[in-house]
């Protein structure tokens, strides 16, 4: 899980600098080498060398966690404004981490709308749940009334993650944490949050024996049986030699006028399988195979080779999703 965020950077980078080169390249538009940021993006800044795992909402000159925390942290990805916040949290899973003289920055209501919803939320600077998590964020959080003008509002962290859901209620992760900031201790709890939320969705598929984990912002998704096609290896490259299964797992955002990055399994027999590895067939014109995600005593599951090439909508989170360990085979 920790190099998901440098996987993730990589492949929009990637991304960027194709779209750069071909606009460039259409236009004969030069490229400005100190570009300002993009708008509606914000100032921000993406460390090269560390995959960032938090994005942190602060006042822009201060907040709980200080300069010199943050230059120690550079994991941690500081955001001053809703718009470079929501760049974010548009695009990828990621642990919200919120100071709390920065709650006011963000709309109201806007928690309790998905996916971000389903993210782990973390308040800096305060360690009362009800008040700062029910009171002033309105997470759907049950509880007695406190009057908090007679009450002091203790510091140090709390934390919030939805873990289930069911008709009419939510099972969640509550608690605050009492004493000094230790931002160590912070990025623990949110590793662990992090960590989870992308098994809290189980699909087991019985006929091949596996499970899938997938988070909460999947829910409703659909099953979709499809195939792959292997091709003999050598001159009559063209000539299908080998078919079999391959199981998508679609996003229940996935639309026919703009569709979603789907999770394909590709499931092999054991033979099959030895069959590919010693080329007597290939899939696709990839010059790489499929990736293994798992096996069991019958099949072998795994993953197409450049399955995301297009870019579509959500391939971040499919990538996240899959950096993520998400197949169990039985």
């Amino acid at each position: 899980m920790e190099n998901i965020f440098r996987r993730r950077i990589l492949s929009v980078l990637v991304f960027v600098l194709v779209v750069i080169v071909v606009f460039a390249g259409c236009s004969g538009v030069k490229t400005n080498k100190n570009p300002k940021p993009m708008q509606g993006q914000g100032n921000i800044v993406v460390p090269e060398d560390n995959g960032i795992v938090a994005v942190y909402l602060a006042p822009k000159d201060n907040g709980v966690l200080t300069n010199s925390d943050l230059k120690a942290h550079p994991e941690i990805l500081k955001v001053s404004d809703f718009e470079s916040l929501t760049t974010l949290t548009n695009r990828y899973i990621i642990p919200i981490w919120i100071d709390k003289d920065a709650i006011d920055l963000l709309p109201k209501g806007w928690l309790n709308e998905p996916p971000q919803k389903f993210y782990p939320i973390i308040v800096v600077g305060c360690s009362d749940v009800l008040y700062v998590m029910r009171d002033r964020l309105g997470l759907p959080i049950f509880g007695p009334y406190v009057d908090w003008g007679k009450k002091i509002v203790g510091s140090g962290f709390s934390v919030w993650m939805i873990t289930a859901t069911s008709e009419g209620s939510i099972s969640s992760t509550l608690k605050g944490y009492v004493g000094d900031i230790d931002i160590s201790k912070i990025l623990e709890e949110s590793n662990a949050l992090f960590k989870e939320c992308f098994r809290t969705l189980k699909y087991t598929n019985t006929e091949y024996g596996f499970n899938f984990y997938l988070p909460l912002t999947w829910s409703n998704y659909k099953v979709i049986e499809d195939k792959w096609t292997g091709y003999k290896t050598g001159a009559s490259g063209g000539e299908v030699t080998e078919t079999g299964p391959m199981i998508l797992i679609r996003n229940p955002q996935w639309a026919e006028k703009e569709p979603t990055q789907d999770i394909p399994i590709m499931i092999f027999t054991i033979s099959e399988w030895n069959d590919l590895e010693n080329e007597k067939f290939h899939i696709g014109a990839a010059p790489i195979g499929p990736t293994e995600l798992g096996r069991n005593s019958k099949y072998v599951f795994a993953l197409p080779a450049r399955y995301n090439y297009a870019f579509p909508k959500g391939f971040e989170i499919v990538d996240e999703i899959m950096q993520s360990n998400p197949l169990e085979a039985f």
